[in-house]
């Protein structure tokens, strides 16, 4: 089964089904027909439905209709690996080919290893042993989408059409990261948009040796800006930013200081001098439980090898919003516009877009599949298993739960440090064979 995983997980690797710019889109068929052949190849009736922005697919087994259902999701986009990032050997970057799946002792390394067709496979390859061992337990339906690292924005239309063919008594979702080696079960994701806030100082760039001192730039105003939305405590100072945000409960609190973090492995594994620490806050509830605003890109000017030597008159800057329960995308924003207009001087002038905006989700953790998913889950670890505070987002937690009226389980099967959407993404060798094993324990008789 192992050596069968490795086979299937480099075969598809290699297809660079990269969703954020539509610049792949041959890639797009190439990979649900991938999935398509697999299925159909063992038994189970599958289908690429088309018309709902990338390709989805669908694979359905019946072994029972009085059996119960169960609803397996995962995404097979991917983030792009920038080229000027790979193959080198300086430290920082890629050391190989990252469509080219490579391995270590520890480690298997690639594009999407973790996120998320490593783990979907997992799924996929113990529904096709039991199917063939007819040891299956559950009626099974995969939906594998192709949006979601663009926020799956046509997924509720799908939903609702497909309503019908997508009943389940619940849904099965892999695609987070455990804590400190120890398996856990995600209680809730935070919400996030992404903003592109655009200022202009003037109509062209200008020459810095005519005019530099005496004209605007607007690198120097962004940074102005910048530096005006963030405290010394790297709190957000955008009003009543954290306004709605509920208290969170002392035993929450006291269980997210028990999933130690391990700042000085995250300093070594990243080449960060320090972990910024709230004074109030550990960081499990900082990254899990506590909204913020983080600056992804900044563009302006000339950034090429040789100088040029003008002053810009626009720059770029993306920002991504991570919101918690109570939270509203529209009032964050509108008190965002606020403070960017109040810090501004009149004379740089600026708009901004709002784009991949996805509500905070939260999941009940009572239903007896969590159960039998957290006794497994023990008895494999030998541990006490987690409920994490996710720090990521993901759309289609909240769209199961309010479309199809199922519940949603999220068991992560990642390494903490799997370090997706970076360099070197990777899947720890050790843990595989027991996600195999759980797996195969939660979905066999």
């Amino acid at each position: 089964m192992i050596k069968k995983y490795y086979d299937l997980l480099s075969e598809c690797i290699a297809i660079k089904s990269i969703s954020p710019g539509n610049n792949f889109p041959q890639e797009m068929n190439v990979c649900a027909d991938w999935f398509s052949d697999l299925f159909e190849k063992h038994g189970v009736d599958a289908q690429i439905v088309h018309g709902f922005g990338n390709p989805i697919v669908l694979a359905k087994y019946t072994v029972d209709p009085e059996l119960p259902t169960c609803l397996i999701y995962g995404h097979y986009d991917v983030q792009s690996a920038d080229i000027s990032e790979w193959p080198r050997s300086l430290e920082g970057g890629w050391t190989h080919d990252p469509f080219q799946m490579t391995s270590d002792e520890e480690k298997i390394y690639g594009r999407w290893v973790a996120d998320d067709k490593g783990q979907i496979l997992i799924y996929v390859l113990t529904v096709l042993e039991l199917i063939k061992k007819k040891q299956l337990w559950y009626n099974v339906i995969f939906m594998l989408e192709w949006d979601e690292e663009t926020g799956s924005l046509q997924l509720e239309h799908f939903l609702k059409e497909y309503a019908d063919i997508l009943k389940s008594d619940f849904a099965l979702i892999s695609d987070s990261v455990i804590v400190n080696d120890t398996p856990c079960i995600d209680a809730w994701y935070r919400g996030a948009c992404n903003v592109q806030l655009i200022l202009k100082t003037a109509n062209t760039d200008v020459h810095s040796w005519a005019y530099g001192g005496v004209v605007p730039n607007a690198i120097h105003e962004a940074n102005k800006l910048l530096s005006k939305l963030f405290d010394l405590n790297n709190r957000v100072t955008v009003p009543y930013f954290y306004y709605n945000v509920e208290d969170i409960h002392a035993d929450i609190l006291v269980k997210n200081r028990r999933m130690k973090v391990d700042a000085e492995k995250i300093m070594a594994d990243f080449g960060f001098k320090t972990i910024l620490k709230d004074k109030e806050y550990d960081h499990r509830t900082q990254v899990g439980l506590m909204p913020t605003i983080q600056v992804t890109g900044i563009h302006s000017g000339h950034i090429h090898p040789w100088f040029k030597n003008a002053i810009p008159c626009t720059a770029t800057i993306n920002l991504n919003f991570r919101l918690v329960k109570n939270q509203h995308i529209d009032d964050v924003i509108k008190s965002f516009d606020e403070r960017v207009k109040a810090n501004l001087p009149e004379y740089v002038e600026y708009t901004y877009s709002v784009h991949n905006q996805a509500a905070p989700s939260k999941v009940a953790l009572t239903s007896k599949y969590h159960k039998k998913a957290e006794k497994i889950l023990q008895a494999l670890w030998n541990k006490e298993v987690y409920y994490k505070y996710a720090w990521g987002t993901l759309p289609i937690v909240n769209l199961f739960t309010d479309i199809l009226d199922t519940e949603v389980v999220m068991v992560p099967l990642a390494n903490e440090d799997c370090n997706p959407h970076g360099v070197n993404e990777n899947m720890d060798i050790a843990l595989i064979e027991k996600w195999f094993d759980f797996a195969h324990d939660f979905l066999r008789k």
